[in-house]
């Protein structure tokens, strides 16, 4: 457990020290927006199922819209006092780079109500901390699903070490009841030799009685 904890935190710090979030225009219903985008050294499957369960446990589903996963009405202390609606778009950096994935997030305080550097400066920087924080969420998340496909695999190698120790047993089981047969085998010989030499000395005994 304590090696788990110490990769868990230089895992941390190894994605802390990455490339931080960064504001940029993105077009969303053609319309220009100021979005905060960052990228995640993590694949987008892991990235979208790591975003999806973070909020999912605060209760908050999503629904898609124009490629966009939109949490709608969210509280976090962090980004402001306000709810918001928080649109992720999650791409992979490219098609060679599988393992890296682009974050966009776009917010609004309600329907097109959009948050900019000019509407609300302090929203979007405490949204780009958000972005830069939201690396170790999805690097704990990574680790936990890591340690529940161990887990799994774990159980699946306990229980192949179960069928086989029961396989042994069977055999044990097949090998004492085949020695046994094998025993009578024996036992059941020696009274047949025993009966073959019997009728074969009744046999010489008639054979001699010819020309009597």
């Amino acid at each position: 457990m304590k090696k788990i904890c110490l990769w868990s935190i230089m895992l941390s710090i190894a994605i802390a020290s990455k490339a931080q979030s960064r504001t940029s225009t993105v077009e969303y219903a053609k319309v220009n927006r100021q979005a905060i985008i960052n990228e995640i050294p993590f694949s987008e499957k892991t990235v979208r199922n790591a975003i999806e369960d973070k909020m999912g446990k605060s209760g908050y589903k999503s629904k898609e819209m124009k490629g966009y996963n939109v949490y709608r009405g969210v509280k976090l202390s962090e980004i402001g006092a306000d709810s918001y609606d928080m649109y992720f778009m999650v791409d992979k950096k490219s098609r060679k780079d599988k393992d890296a994935s682009i974050i966009t997030l776009l917010l609004t305080k309600g329907f097109d109500n959009f948050v900019s550097d000019s509407t609300d400066a302090t929203v979007i920087n405490n949204a780009k901390k958000y972005m830069n924080n939201i690396k170790l969420m999805i690097g704990a998340y990574d680790l936990e699903q890591q340690i529940l496909d161990q887990e799994e695999s774990v159980r699946k190698a306990e229980k192949k070490k179960a069928d086989l120790l029961e396989d042994a047993d069977n055999y044990q089981k097949k090998l004492k009841n085949l020695q046994d047969d094998i025993e009578k085998n024996i036992e059941t010989q020696k009274t047949q030799q025993t009966e073959l030499e019997k009728q074969r000395q009744i046999l010489e005994t008639l054979k001699s009685k010819r020309g009597q």
